[in-house]
């Protein structure tokens, strides 16, 4: 039999006990809501955010040896800070921006434009400085043809490349290739701040292609690829007038041509890396995605471990992009390492390695020294000129052998003939020690044995 089911609450009970639950959650919310109130009140007032600085003009000021550039940007951007001897960059983002870099020549002025072209404000690097600079009036279409080009500069057409012989007949001059490089440490550690590390003012991305005006200097700079048809040719020509350069070198040459290379280091000359074997890093000055960081940097390190174990010591602290081809941020891997970037000015590659079958390209031996004439009574003060250690071209058309001529007539107009050092001294960069590259190129030492 089943048992008789338990009336449940009636109508009047249920709503009574819904009334009691909804009061008792009121209560405890308003409590809650209430002790928050409290503890907020409690809390101290958080301080005003600050206004959104206004925009305000460009400014500089020295500090030091540095130049402090001060201003604002509506949006993100790349500043490109651009004079005659001088040639900046940095992205910086949107709002209040402070630049530092080393302080250009006293008289030099600049503009400081995006990377897109607008202009913010021209600089006189004078002492002492204005307080404020107004940014210029919008250039009308008469003046835009003053506003210096977009790229850094002009650069001559990519050469043909030339392949590197892979085992060169020996000669008198000519030794066989040495063994394989000795291995090296690249550097693991992220890049420094711009300023710090072993180099200062490394990360700049520094793309020397005019020295300082004001004292009628040239740089007769010269580039060993793979040949050496006139290395020795040059090499008397300077000895005979005391003129000491700076020559970039691959490492190739200097396995191909160890006496050439001796005789550069014991007669002065600043001895730049060319890398190991004159690869394109950027066509169209467009860095090649193959050529990552790790890879640029073991094409410089590897050329500088030819020279350390040819000489015993590093490669001075330059070097030059094969083919001119380099950007900003090829150049800053390469400060990693401690070499600035020594390019050549607009229009001063003397294209001496073109031969008679590169017809575009091709100007006999006087004709190259004559443009070169007329360029030095044009703007030659501070001009970086490229020639180079090999020339495929018959001895009677060759540069070199009128260079003498074009040097001794240069000097009783008052020309004198420097290094790139000289050139980055005057512009105020401190001297680099590349003795401290010795760390990325002795091999790792050996781990001591269990006995």
């Amino acid at each position: 039999m089943r048992p008789a089911r338990r009336p449940g609450p009636g109508p009047s009970r249920r709503m009574g006990l819904c009334i009691g639950l909804c009061s008792g959650l009121f209560l405890v919310l308003t409590g809650c809501g209430r002790q928050a109130a409290q503890e907020a009140a409690s809390r101290p007032a958080p301080p005003p955010r600050p206004a959104t600085s206004a925009r305000k003009d460009w400014s500089w000021r020295p500090v030091g040896g540095l130049a402090i550039l001060e201003g604002e940007l509506a949006s993100p951007a790349e500043l490109v800070l651009e004079g005659r001897s001088i040639r900046e960059t940095r992205f910086a983002e949107a709002g209040p921006v402070r630049w530092e870099l080393f302080r250009p020549p006293v008289g030099e002025t600049a503009l400081l434009r995006t990377g897109s072209g607008q202009i913010l404000a021209r600089f006189e690097f004078v002492l002492p400085p204005p307080a404020r600079i107004a940014p210029p009036p919008k250039p009308s279409a008469r003046a835009t043809s003053a506003i210096p080009s977009k790229r850094p500069h002009a650069d001559p057409p990519a050469r043909p490349p030339r392949a590197l012989p892979a085992s060169p007949a020996p000669t008198p001059d000519r030794a066989a290739p040495l063994p394989s490089p000795t291995p090296f440490l690249l550097p693991r550690a992220a890049a420094p701040a711009p300023g710090s590390g072993p180099w200062p003012g490394m990360g700049e991305a520094l793309n020397l292609t005019r020295g300082p005006g004001g004292q009628k200097r040239l740089l007769l700079s010269f580039d060993g690829g793979s040949n050496a048809e006139v290395a020795t040719e040059i090499l008397d020509t300077l000895k005979a007038r005391g003129v000491h350069t700076t020559i970039f070198l691959t490492g190739a040459f200097i396995q191909h041509f160890p006496a050439l290379v001796k005789r550069m280091a014991a007669e002065g000359h600043e001895l730049g890396n060319h890398t190991m074997n004159h690869p394109h890093f950027a066509p169209g000055m467009k860095r090649d995605p193959k050529w990552t960081k790790e890879r640029v940097q073991r094409e410089l390190l590897e050329a500088d471990a030819a020279m350390v174990r040819l000489l015993g010591r590093p490669m001075d602290p330059y070097w030059r992009a094969p083919y001119g081809e380099q950007t900003a941020e090829i150049r800053r891997w390469a400060e990693e390492l401690g070499y600035r970037h020594v390019g050549w000015s607009e229009g001063a590659d003397t294209l001496d390695w073109a031969t008679p079958k590169e017809r575009r390209l091709y100007r006999s031996g006087d004709a190259i020294l004559q443009r070169l004439r007329q360029r030095l009574d044009r703007d030659g003060d501070g001009l970086i000129v490229l020639m180079h250690l090999g020339s495929e071209r018959a001895e009677k058309d060759r540069p070199s052998a009128g260079l003498g001529a074009f040097m001794d007539r240069a000097r009783r107009e008052g020309w004198a003939f420097v290094p790139a050092s000289a050139f980055l001294h005057d512009l105020g960069k401190p001297a680099w020690n590349p003795q401290l590259r010795l760390a990325f190129l002795q091999p790792p030492a050996p781990a001591p044995q269990a006995r």
